[in-house]
């Protein structure tokens, strides 16, 4: 575990995994994105309203025979509410998203490029397309804004950058989502789970 310093207010950071690309001060709230071991102030985190929360950054979490430690905590609006995404890490070192939404629970890891639908534009509702023998139609359709982040992620969130979402059901329960903004979409896949089947295991 590297140890550094907020260029902010000098106060003593964790990283906890290797592939961190940005933190938050728990000191001063500043946003930090980490190049070659250093920190680089890139300014506010946001204002994160306290709600009941399932999860909290630190936390050991399990459901099932997955464990997995929360590392960040990210909120998005979309408008007519807000959702929490949780950045965590497995034992074994695979990256997931944990999102939270009014109770709805999905656990999604990256989808390996070379099964990402030829897919370059915001799909329509309704479309429907193949992945991996699996058939999915695109079923929500809007546009979301990081509105605060705290905790550590392998991947910088851009606080007040919003960009296009689509979320898509498959058979058996499958999900998939599409994130749209500069570049190649982002595609990343799971399933629902029973906020109940969750345990908090330890709290560091």
């Amino acid at each position: 575990m590297t140890k550094l310093n907020c260029p902010n207010c000098g106060y003593a950071l964790a990283r906890r995994f290797a592939t961190a690309k940005m933190m938050t001060c728990g000191s001063c709230a500043t946003t930090l994105f980490l190049e070659t071991d250093h920190l680089r102030n890139a300014g506010a985190s946001g204002e994160m309203h306290d709600t009941p929360l399932l999860f909290k950054i630190g936390q050991t979490v399990r459901t099932g025979a997955s464990s997995f430690e929360v590392m960040g905590h990210a909120r998005f609006d979309y408008g007519t509410g807000w959702w929490d995404e949780f950045f965590a890490v497995a034992l074994d070192g695979e990256e997931v998203w944990i999102s939270v939404d009014e109770g709805d629970i999905i656990v999604q890891r990256p989808l390996s490029e070379q099964f990402t639908p030829d897919i370059t534009t915001v799909p329509k509702l309704g479309t429907l397309f193949d992945v991996r023998g699996t058939r999915y139609r695109v079923t929500e359709n809007d546009t979301a804004t990081c509105i605060a982040v705290r905790g550590s992620f392998a991947e910088v969130l851009t606080l007040g950058s919003s960009y296009s979402y689509v979320n898509c059901q498959g058979e058996g329960g499958r999900i998939l989502s599409g994130e749209f903004s500069t570049g190649a979409p982002g595609w990343y896949t799971g399933s629902w789970l029973d906020p109940y089947a969750f345990e908090t295991v330890i709290e560091h």
